[in-house]
């Protein structure tokens, strides 16, 4: 029996299925974590997370104004971040906004 892998394969670009990869783990909540860790603010990892990536801007939700806040003073440093951990996928700023309850 094929799987999904097998099929997608067949239909799409060995670049196209790495860059889907890559897409995947970006959305991982450890990598968000190591992120976070690497700007020494690992404390954020619980109250924050990337929410989608919107053409090149990261979108990333807080629970409270004061993790936004927070994360807001380390903007540069967490986007040089996310460039270095992928480098294949074109980041060109930060947006921050407050979670939906």
């Amino acid at each position: 029996m094929r799987t999904a892998g097998d099929i997608l394969s067949a239909f799409l670009d060995k670049e196209t299925l790495e860059r889907a990869e890559q897409m995947g783990k970006l959305f991982s909540p450890n990598v968000w974590s190591d992120i976070l860790t690497a700007c020494k603010l690992p404390q954020g990892a619980s109250h924050s997370r990337i929410a989608e990536l919107e053409k090149t801007v990261l979108l990333i939700e807080a629970d409270h104004p004061g993790w936004v806040q927070l994360l807001q003073t380390k903007q540069s440093d967490l986007l040089d971040t996310a460039r270095r951990r992928f480098p294949e996928i074109t980041f060109t700023g930060i947006s921050f906004k407050l979670m939906k309850k």
